[in-house]
């Protein structure tokens, strides 16, 4: 019988937990290691909507990207998200910043996905890349955002035009605003992520680099299929079960 601890080290084969980022939490955050695992719910965050789900499908862990517990707790409230993994006695692992930067994990599949080549980490920090879109030469923004809109099957995306051509892009999944002084200073034409600040985009404009908002939830989606593909088949006695209550909270609306 496959337990938590089997899963764990699968994971950690592939992106080992000890090399998440500094601030970040993450591996076993809830339940006990030698818990026998029958199904396995994937998802990117742990909600209420999802404790549900794994419930009425009978999981025993819940494998997410976002870490369940993230800032220091001081209580626990049975009505928390916390505290009803508690009472269901349902287990969380945490793969985050770890899943981020591992050949062929969350960043690297989003760089496939986009058609990023020639990709190597933006100046040494494996949580974000740098590399040339798949166009022979360089476009403008609006063609850019019509491919990304395609690729990653988009609703809607913010955009700033920095107004010249863009061949050269960095990318970070999730929220990678951060990353803008980075990608000025190696040179990117664009950065491409799900989250950034006002203060970031007005750094970004003031050296001419342009930057387009995917979402958090859509740069980071493909979590669950490279989960799936990465366990399915070392534990064939463990279904592994992509959330259907994983989507986005955010819906696009604009007013003409």
């Amino acid at each position: 019988m496959t337990t938590v601890n089997d899963i764990y080290a699968a994971i950690d084969a592939f992106a080992p937990f000890s090399s998440c980022e500094s601030f970040d939490n993450v591996g076993l955050l809830i339940g006990n290691g030698e818990q026998p695992v029958k199904n396995c719910l994937l998802t990117l965050d742990i909600t209420h909507e999802a404790i549900r789900e794994a419930q009425e499908k009978d999981c025993q862990l819940i494998l997410t990207h976002h870490p369940v517990i993230f800032h220091p707790l001081k209580r626990v409230a049975f009505d928390s998200v916390q505290g009803e993994l508690l009472a269901s006695h349902i287990a969380v692992i945490s793969a985050h910043t770890n899943m981020d930067k591992a050949a062929g994990g969350v960043n690297e599949t989003l760089a496939r996905i986009i058609g990023l080549r020639e990709l190597s980490p933006l100046l040494g920090d494996e949580c974000a890349s740098i590399g040339r879109l798949p166009f022979d030469e360089p476009v403008d923004a609006e063609t850019l955002a019509d491919h990304l809109a395609k690729v990653l099957s988009l609703h809607g995306l913010r955009l700033y035009d920095a107004g010249r051509p863009i061949l050269t892009a960095a990318l970070c999944c999730g929220g990678g605003g951060s990353y803008v002084h980075d990608a000025i200073d190696a040179g990117a034409d664009v950065l491409i992520s799900g989250d950034f600040k006002h203060d970031q985009v007005v750094d970004a404009a003031n050296a001419g680099l342009s930057c387009i908002d995917c979402g958090h939830f859509e740069t980071e989606r493909h979590f669950l299929s490279i989960a799936q593909n990465l366990l399915s088949g070392q534990f064939p006695d463990v279904a592994f079960i992509p959330a259907e209550s994983c989507h986005p909270h955010f819906v696009y609306k604009t007013f003409g």
